[in-house]
């Protein structure tokens, strides 16, 4: 397998949209566990770390016009310039109402952020490392959510989170400088069209494949993102009790479900280009094949099994396949997102993805009774198998 370099932009844009992640990652560990230094309930933190999900519904297609008419320089300064913002109202502000109202811009930076780093990643491609350079670009960017839960957190509790939040801005800074001076987008014409289409994002569902993919997404990201992620701790607390034995010492629950959940993480920023590079040598759909058939048996097996190794052991087969499950299907969507629809057809699969990732916590949590996650487990991942087969044999009578 031949060694591959990031290429200089899609590096210097993945870390300012890490860098400008580094605050939201951080609230959504200091709000719940310190309510009080906001002066917030916990029904209102709740709304807060919510908000910027749902208006993501809105703003993603709106995204994709700003580009389509803007071009990608323009837009992403601004965004990382509103992130700054965002921060200070963190850091100097305990009003519900302000709040929320950063969250709802912070939601919309995040819609041009993300797009624009998708755009430079299919930009700087090829067939050749097409499926390399979208899966780094979303495991740097992952570096910003790990930094922010885990450096926010630590930082909080020893010099104050308005600190932290002031550490992270500056980190914010740096990387737009970085980003202007070495993006190469600087006075180049990037704007995809003259006369943007302000029904471009539903016009691009009418194509099959968009519509498809979209849909996988939607339902990978419910079951992996949203399901598993939210639902773990409540999954080994029901089955397994509250304290858990390793290595002679004894943990509690949430320590537990912290733990696998940074390997998690970790798997999104290690295993992502590594799966990246597996889709450019030996094909993107059987490459998928192989992902879904990694993550389905990790999810399906887990409610069936009330030995904790081996638990962990199907964990680690879902960690790794949802990852490279996500990575096959951002990378199919890099084959086809061309021309002066590259931006809709971005804008679209991400709010399949995020409308997914936000069922999968409110269904997992409200809907299904503790007894029941493990059937639910093993129908996700079959649903997601189904889905991905019926996808590459879609494909393959395509060509």
């Amino acid at each position: 397998m031949n060694y591959k370099l990031v290429p200089t932009p899609v590096l210097v844009t993945s870390i300012a949209v890490a860098a400008a992640l580094l605050g939201d990652a951080m609230l959504y560990v200091v709000m719940p566990s310190s309510p009080e230094l906001w002066s917030l309930t916990i029904v209102q933190i709740g709304i807060l770390l919510s908000a910027n999900r749902f208006i993501r519904l809105i703003t993603n297609p709106l995204s994709a016009v700003c580009i389509e008419k803007y071009g990608i320089y323009n837009p992403f300064k601004i965004a990382l310039i509103a992130s700054l913002v965002v921060l200070v109202i963190y850091a100097t502000s305990s009003s519900f109402t302000l709040l929320l109202l950063a969250r709802l811009l912070w939601g919309t930076c995040w819609s041009i952020l993300r797009l624009v780093s998708q755009w430079v990643a299919s930009d700087q491609s090829d067939d050749n490392n097409l499926g390399f350079n979208h899966s780094s670009n979303a495991s740097i960017i992952r570096l910003g959510s790990i930094g922010g839960a885990l450096f926010g957190g630590i930082l909080s509790d020893f010099i104050g989170y308005r600190y932290a939040i002031a550490i992270f801005g500056i980190f914010t800074v740096a990387s737009y400088f970085c980003w202007i001076r070495k993006s190469t987008y600087a006075g180049i014409n990037t704007q995809t069209t003259s006369s943007p289409r302000g029904n471009g994002f539903f016009l691009v569902l009418k194509d099959v494949k968009v519509l498809s993919i979209g849909i996988c997404g939607l339902v990978v990201g419910l079951a992996f993102s949203g399901l598993l992620g939210s639902t773990l701790g409540h999954f080994l607390r029901f089955n397994f009790g509250t304290e858990f034995d390793i290595i002679y010492i004894t943990i509690g629950v949430a320590s537990l479900t912290g733990i696998l959940l940074g390997f998690k993480s970790s798997a999104e920023v290690f295993v992502g280009p590594f799966a990246g590079l597996l889709s450019d040598k030996y094909g993107r759909l059987r490459t998928l094949i192989i992902s879904a058939s990694v993550f389905s048996v990790g999810l399906s097996l887990l409610g069936l099994f009330d030995n904790l190794l081996v638990i962990y052991a199907l964990l680690f087969l879902a960690f790794t396949g949802g990852v490279m499950l996500m990575m096959q299907l951002l990378s199919l969507v890099g084959v086809i997102a061309e021309g002066d629809r590259k931006s809709d057809i971005f804008s679209c699969y991400n709010t399949f993805q995020d409308v997914g990732s936000a069922i999968g916590p409110f269904m997992g949590l409200s809907l299904i009774q503790g007894e029941n996650l493990g059937t639910i487990y093993l129908l996700s991942g079959l649903l997601v198998y189904f889905l991905i087969i019926c996808l590459c044999f879609y494909y393959r009578n395509t060509r």
